[in-house]
């Protein structure tokens, strides 16, 4: 399985929900690859503080990120392969979507978070012509204040009036995730059952049936390799 994870703008947790969904699949046996393409290497730094079992992080130069992805696809090493994209729109960014068997896009509910994040569902539609395939790609929010208010109204509304595909599991603004790159403990390991946790587990859940959609929930869980 390709995650990608993708978005234009910096700070709508990209990097963070990349790291929790690559350790929790990974803490639940899988053999996990994560390349980490943003320019300021978060993952890769993160991954130096935390040994976590079948969890590997690479942080190829964009100009090798297709011989790198190609060369461990093939090698048969990894169960799934997580995408942290730059927080650019750029050619790596079109390579890794075209390869992907589900793009995330993380935002904020505010307007120009879902501003970009309607330019990168368009870059994958666009894609999909490309790649004469169907990409499936869902919105996921990430920050969110724990009660609705108008800014939460107003992100749902304006994504519903757009057609958005979206994730129903948000991300609520948690001091674990904060300190998973303090720390290097994953949420599902450090708030497990719970908080953070529950919110991973749950958008796994959700990436598991978009991906596998004709598995049996026994099935999916854990994940198996993509074919």
């Amino acid at each position: 399985m390709i995650l990608v994870f993708a978005s234009s703008k910096g700070g709508v947790g990209k990097s963070t929900t990349c790291a929790a969904c690559g350790a929790a699949l990974a803490l639940e046996n899988s053999r996990v690859l994560i390349l980490d393409l943003d320019q300021n290497r978060t993952l890769h730094r993160w991954s130096r503080k935390f040994s976590i079992p079948g969890l590997t992080v690479e942080a190829p130069a964009p100009d090798d990120f297709p011989t790198v992805l190609k060369s461990r696809l093939t090698s048969g090493d990894y169960d799934h392969v997580l995408i942290d994209l730059a927080g650019v729109r750029e050619m790596t960014m079109f390579k890794a979507i075209s390869r992907a068997d589900l793009v995330i896009i993380p935002a904020q509910a505010s307007e120009p978070d879902i501003r970009e994040a309607l330019v990168i569902a368009g870059d994958v539609r666009d894609l999909e012509e490309t790649a004469g395939r169907k990409i499936p790609y869902r919105l996921l929010l990430t920050k969110m204040f724990p009660l609705r208010n108008r800014v939460s109204d107003f992100a749902y509304s304006e994504l519903a009036r757009k057609g958005l595909p979206m994730f129903k599991t948000v991300l609520v603004e948690r001091t674990a995730y904060r300190e998973m790159f303090l720390n290097g403990e994953p949420p599902t390991q450090h708030d497990t059952g719970k908080g953070a946790g529950v919110e991973i587990a749950a958008l796994l859940d959700e990436i598991e049936e978009i991906v596998y959609p004709d598995a049996a929930p026994a099935d999916r869980h854990p994940l198996q390799a993509a074919e």
